[in-house]
């Protein structure tokens, strides 16, 4: 799955160079939310103010480090305020892996389950109070860049600001691009196609996501040699410079009149680290608050 990303890279003419835009910040967030609702009413206009509830379902195939691996996603919405991903990977045929991550309102929880050997996956921070703040943070940032991808909003819990920034020039046209601010330091960039107002790509800094991983049939490592491992593992990662990522969508379809994308590429830099496949999208299912509770 390694390769280079094929889609040409958009090539940004920075407003804040001074060399496009002169504006201020007002006008640029006024004109901001102006493509921005712009951007709605192109991929569904009154009829996305109709969603209650959403569910999607897809595959995806994903590297990271020298570790490949394929699996199905599950992604539950029902706003305003909950959502939950449910990952399911097969690092190797025998062993699965299930990944559940969860926003309920301003509770944010994840659980992971594991069926056929023994895994450790570490996502960083010795003190679990710090390990956990950056789980919640990481998952708010995950989420947000999700339902902006699908519905361009945002989840009530986690407001963004927007402020236009420019424009970006491709081979085949011309892109607005906003910049998209939250808590916590949260920051992406977007990139809107001028003729078709469809959200085209978003990026973002962050460190190269790598994997504390081991999979054997044998027992366990102790407590010590985990905890050994994590720090090893947090200190050299703590080393690396950040990187962009890149999230390209693109195959829109419609959906009971809604256009989602249903191709979704992520790279680092170019290279592709990920695709996702959407194979079903359901407008307004029965979904119950209850399934948002961590058991």
């Amino acid at each position: 799955m390694r390769k280079m990303c094929m889609i040409a890279t958009l090539v940004f003419v920075a407003a804040e160079a001074g060399l496009l835009y002169d504006v201020n910040a007002q006008i640029a967030a006024t004109k901001a939310q102006q493509l921005v609702n712009q951007a709605r009413a192109a991929i569904g206009g009154n009829k996305l103010k109709s969603i209650q509830s959403l569910s999607v379902e897809g595959a995806y195939r994903r590297t990271i480090g020298q570790m490949e691996m394929s699996g199905e996603l599950e992604l539950d919405m029902l706003l305003p305020d909950k959502m939950m991903k449910t990952e399911r990977m097969r690092p190797i045929p025998t062993f699965e892996i299930t990944r559940i991550e969860t926003i309920n309102g301003d509770n944010v929880w994840e659980d992971r389950q594991q069926h056929g050997g023994v895994v450790l996956m570490h996502s960083g921070g010795s003190e679990p109070k710090k390990a956990q703040e950056a789980m919640q943070q990481g998952i708010r940032s995950e989420f947000a860049r999700l339902t902006i991808g699908m519905l361009l909003t945002t989840l009530s819990s986690f407001p963004v600001e927007y402020s236009f920034a420019g424009e970006a020039i491709a081979p085949d046209g011309k892109a607005d691009v906003l910049d998209v601010k939250g808590a916590s330091g949260f920051k992406m960039r977007l990139f809107l196609d001028q003729k078709t107002h469809r959200l085209l790509m978003l990026t973002y800094s962050g460190k190269r996501l790598r994997a504390l991983a081991q999979i054997a049939t044998s027992a366990p490592r102790s407590a010590d040699e985990v905890e050994k491992l994590a720090k090893d593992f947090e200190a050299e990662a703590a080393k690396q410079p950040d990187v962009e990522y890149q999230i390209r969508f693109s195959d829109y379809r419609d959906v009971n009149g809604v256009s989602f994308p249903h191709k979704l590429i992520k790279s680092i830099e170019n290279e592709v680290t990920e695709e996702i496949d959407i194979t079903r999208i359901k407008i307004n299912p029965q979904i119950k608050p209850e399934k948002f509770m961590k058991k």
